[in-house]
């Protein structure tokens, strides 16, 4: 199971969007590896244009596997938080969420955000960036 970040879906959605990436998603849809969740949901559906938009990507989450996120996946990412604080690193709190989904469901995540790299430098996070950083 693939637990696809905004920041790849969005890269996958936009129709100039990075062909690799564009690629690589779609094929893990094909391969109906497919995850999501609600703080990806809510990322996307926030940034959408017009209801014809909305009610597409809505239709798209539904096609997916759904990962619930619940008291023991806030609890994880408030810890990796504190742990990345530790070491002077500070992390959005929904990348913390994304991650800690991730974690608890066994799954990968695949994304363009440097933020999930450094989640994964505490060993826990099974993670693959998409395409190189940006320059």
């Amino acid at each position: 199971m693939i637990l696809l970040d905004s920041s790849a879906l969005v890269e996958f959605y936009r129709p100039d969007g990075d062909p690799e990436v564009r690629a690589q998603v779609r094929q893990v849809i094909a391969a109906d590896r497919a995850a999501t969740n609600g703080i990806v949901q809510v990322e996307l559906l926030a940034f959408a244009r017009g209801e014809e938009a909305v009610r597409a990507l809505r239709s798209d989450f539904r096609a997916v596997r759904w990962l619930e996120l619940g008291r023991g996946q806030f609890d994880l990412a408030g810890e990796i938080g504190n742990r990345l604080r530790a070491r002077g690193v500070t992390v959005p709190c929904t990348d913390l969420i994304i991650a800690a989904s991730a974690i608890s469901a066994g799954a990968a995540l695949y994304h363009l955000d440097r933020h999930f790299e450094q989640i994964a430098a505490l060993g826990d996070l099974d993670e693959r960036r998409l395409s190189p950083p940006p320059a």
